[in-house]
């Protein structure tokens, strides 16, 4: 089985939600209530992002957030793991933070 299908259905279970099958798929790899999730699997990641940055913003004492934006662009990414991202869609803390 290929790395990327497995890398599909491993966040497609951290989150809850279904792997579709490439044969099904219109866009989204992940078929969720509320997120909507498209996989990149790649064998290296750009340093200066996922070690430099994600080693900075490891240092606090708070949920670690990557915000990243291209030069002239209004739009901001924000990147966090994937366990952050289920933490914080537990429904305690959203019914929290409503």
């Amino acid at each position: 089985m290929s790395n990327w299908k497995n890398f599909e259905r491993r966040v497609a279970a951290k989150v809850g939600g279904k792997r579709i099958p490439i044969t099904g798929r219109k866009c989204l790899d992940i078929d969720h209530p509320f997120l909507d999730i498209e996989c990149k699997y790649r064998k290296s990641l750009p340093a200066w992002l996922f070690k430099d940055a994600w080693g900075q913003a490891n240092t606090g004492s708070g949920i670690p957030v990557i915000a990243v934006a291209e030069h002239n662009s209004h739009n901001i990414f924000t990147i966090t793991s994937i366990d952050t991202l289920v933490m914080l869609m537990e429904p305690d803390i959203i019914e929290r933070n409503e």
